[in-house]
C-alpha cells in the first residue's frame, strides 16, 4: 500500500515474517508484483515482528503499519512502542471498494500523498466502470473455478474461494460456495466436491502451480473423465492473487485475463500484455514489463499443457 503511494522511501525497516525472511532463504520474494517493482525493498533491514518490542523502538520510526485488525492488540501495541500504529486492512477485497479507497485515501493524509491517493482511486473506478460495461453484455455466464489459491500457506488446486473477483467481475458463474466462515478468503473443498460442481473452466493460481499439478497427477483419471474443464483442457494458470496479502494489482490483471478467456469476443480490443502494463503502472507509477513479470513469477496466463 506504501508502495502505490508512492512513499517507500519512507520505509526504514520490515517484518522479518512473510517479507524479511524471504529475501534469502526462499524464491517467494517476486511473487508480490510490487517487489518487482520496487527491488530496493530486497535492501531494507527486517526487524523481526511485533514481540520484537526493543528492536522496534530502536529503529525510532515516526509511524508504524501494522496489518492487525485487532484493536486491542493495536491499542497494546502502540502504548508497548510508544510510536503512532495506523492499521490496514491487507485481505479487504475490491468488492468492499469504499474500504479500499477509503484506506487509500486515510494512507495518502498521513503520508502527505493524498493527490497519489486520488489519482489511484480515480484510476481503479476507471477500469471498475470498464469491466462493468463489458459484462453487462455476458448473455450466458461460464460455470467457472479457481484453484491454487496461497492463503496464509501452500496448497493445491483444491484451494478455492467462492468470492473470486475475476468471475465476478466478468461475469462468470463461480460453482463453489463463500468460505464458510463467512470471511471471503480462499479454503479448502474435497476431490468430491470439484467433481460435484461441474466447472466448465478452471483458473489456477501462479503460486501454487507446480502443487496443482500434483494434485491433478494424483487425481488425474477422476478429473478427465469427470470435471468438463478438464475433458475439454480448459485450464488455465493465472498471476499470483493472494500472497503477503491481497495483490490488489494482479487481481484486476486476471480480471481482464479471465474475461479475455471466457469471453473473447467482450474483450477483443484488449491486449493483455499493454493492459496488464497499464494497470501496474497505475498502482506503482512504474513501468514494468509483462515479460519480466511473467519470468519472475513463473508464469504466463495460458492454457495449462498438463495434458
Amino acid at each position: 500500500l506504501v508502495t502505490y503511494l508512492g512513499a517507500s522511501d519512507r520505509i526504514i525497516a520490515v517484518e522479518d515474517d512473510g517479507h524479511g525472511r524471504e529475501k534469502s532463504d526462499y524464491e517467494f520474494f517476486s511473487l508480490a508484483t510490487y517487489r518487482i517493482a520496487y527491488p530496493e525493498l530486497r535492501d531494507l533491514p527486517s526487524i523481526g515482528g511485533a514481540a520484537n518490542i526493543e528492536g522496534i523502538i530502536a529503529a525510532d520510526a515516526d509511524l508504524i503499519i501494522s496489518s492487525t485488525v485487532d484493536v486491542a492488540k493495536l491499542d497494546q501495541m502502540q502504548q508497548s512502542f510508544g510510536v503512532p500504529v495506523f492499521a490496514v486492512d491487507v485481505d479487504v477485497e475490491l468488492y468492499d471498494a469504499d474500504r479500499f479507497f477509503g484506506q487509500n485515501e486515510r494512507l495518502g493524509i498521513l503520508l502527505g500523498k493524498e493527490d497519489r491517493a486520488e489519482e489511484l482511486n480515480n484510476g481503479i473506478r476507471a477500469l471498475l466502470a470498464d469491466l462493468a460495461q463489458r459484462k453487462a453484455h455476458v448473455s450466458d455466464p461460464t460455470a467457472a473455478y479457481a484453484g491454487g489459491m496461497m492463503f496464509y500457506g501452500q496448497a493445491d488446486l483444491l484451494r478455492t474461494t467462492g468470492d473470486f473477483l475475476p468471475f465476478d467481475l466478468v461475469g462468470a458463474t463461480n460453482v463453489m460456495a463463500t468460505n464458510p466462515t463467512g470471511n471471503m478468503q480462499p479454503y479448502m473443498t474435497s476431490l468430491e466436491e470439484l467433481v460435484a460442481a461441474q466447472p466448465t473452466a478452471i483458473f489456477l493460481d501462479a503460486a501454487n502451480l507446480e502443487l496443482s499439478k500434483q494434485g491433478y497427477e494424483t487425481n488425474k483419471r477422476v478429473l478427465q473423465e469427470l470435471v468438463p474443464a478438464f475433458i475439454n483442457k480448459d485450464v488455465y494458470s493465472t498471476f499470483v492473487y493472494k500472497y503477503y496479502g491481497t495483490n490488489w494489482d494482479n487481481q484486476l490483471v486476471n480480471v481482464y485475463y479471465v474475461g479475455a478467456t471466457l469471453y473473447p469476443e467482450l474483450y477483443s480490443d484488449i491486449s493483455l500484455e499493454e493492459k496488464a502494463e497499464e494497470i501496474w503502472h497505475l498502482f506503482f507509477n512504474r513501468f514494468i514489463s509483462y515479460d519480466e513479470v511473467c519470468a519472475l513469477q513463473g508464469v504466463r496466463p495460458s492454457r495449462l499443457d498438463w495434458f
